[in-house]
């Protein structure tokens, strides 16, 4: 029954996701926006909207012991994927920013857009459940693409390799709206006081509100990055390798982990789960804001949500076992 339960919800997901996407490629279509606009949605999204969502979720879920060694299974299974990405890039010998985007949608799972309806639909009456979905998802996925995402998008991407020395780009990172909301958000869950405070609710509120807003402009920036020329050539191995090490080999590193640490069955399966989730929409985000392949991370991440129609139910069965 669970695993039927995860397959309708799967499903559901995916098709609220391609619809909202299906009307950003309506509204490109008819002139309202164009491909200029990526870069500004893309900006807005890392410059703006990213960061508070970022300041809210960290300083809105402290860190408890108990949850480390989940947050460590997340980590390490994506270090293994994304080491998996690079090798299988320099094995197919395709150019730095492609090595990039393979990186990006091979290592961050969408976790939040796809991760917690799917665990709240499989754990209905565990709330436990979500609780440790929220923490490994925000800790151990939040944290990695917040931190290595962009810095691999300026590694790989086309940006940093006209003239800026790599001081410079490291430099940017650390002064960037997300390293530093990082920063404060990880400080401020150290005085839970502080949304008690009656004159910061608007705050809050406020932070929230742009929280709903981050999947629309995610979406907004996949779209417009979409081209049909970008399923040529090398794309389907891309694709065939990314989906591999993405939503299988992931979350077989994770269930490994598992059996070591002793963790739960239930923390099992959501680890599972967590790491078995397609590639996340951000990467799609920062490979178009440093120019690396952004076209074809959008593609890779569009197929990534079709095929866990049937790969999240199966990867989910054979490894919850």
């Amino acid at each position: 029954m669970m695993e039927v339960a995860v397959d309708i919800r799967v499903v559901e997901t995916v098709a609220s996701f391609a619809a909202v996407v299906a009307l950003c490629i309506l509204l490109k279509s008819k002139g309202i926006v164009t491909e200029e606009h990526q870069s500004v949605f893309a900006r807005l999204l890392t410059q703006a909207a990213l960061p508070a969502v970022i300041f809210s979720q960290l300083a809105t879920h402290p860190v408890e012991p108990r949850q480390y060694l989940m947050v460590l299974t997340i980590i390490v299974a994506a270090l293994v994927s994304m080491a998996a990405s690079w090798a299988l890039g320099k094995f197919l010998r395709i150019d730095r920013p492609h090595i990039g985007a393979l990186m990006l949608t091979s290592s961050f799972g969408s976790s939040a857009l796809m991760g917690y309806p799917v665990i709240q639909y499989v754990f209905p009456n565990n709330p436990r459940a979500l609780a440790d979905a929220v923490f490994m998802s925000e800790v151990g996925v939040g944290l990695p693409i917040f931190i290595l995402g962009p810095l691999i998008a300026m590694k790989f991407g086309e940006a940093p390799e006209e003239g800026a020395p790599r001081r410079k780009v490291m430099v940017d990172y650390f002064c960037s709206p997300i390293f530093v909301a990082v920063i404060v958000g990880i400080a401020a869950s150290q005085f839970p006081g502080l949304q008690q405070i009656p004159w910061l609710a608007p705050f809050w509120e406020a932070l929230h509100m742009i929280e709903g807003s981050l999947a629309t402009l995610a979406c907004m920036v996949l779209a417009l990055q979409l081209k049909i020329s970008s399923l040529r050539g090398t794309f389907w191995s891309l694709l065939i390798g990314s989906a591999l090490i993405q939503m299988v080999l992931q979350p077989w590193v994770a269930q490994l982990q598992a059996g070591w640490y002793d963790l739960s069955a239930v923390q099992t399966q959501v680890a599972i789960l967590i790491t078995t989730m397609p590639s996340a929409v951000l990467g799609t985000v920062f490979a178009a804001r440093y120019r690396c392949a952004g076209s074809t991370a959008s593609a890779l991440v569009m197929s990534h949500i079709l095929l866990s129609i049937a790969i999240i139910p199966l990867s989910f069965a054979l490894l919850s076992r």
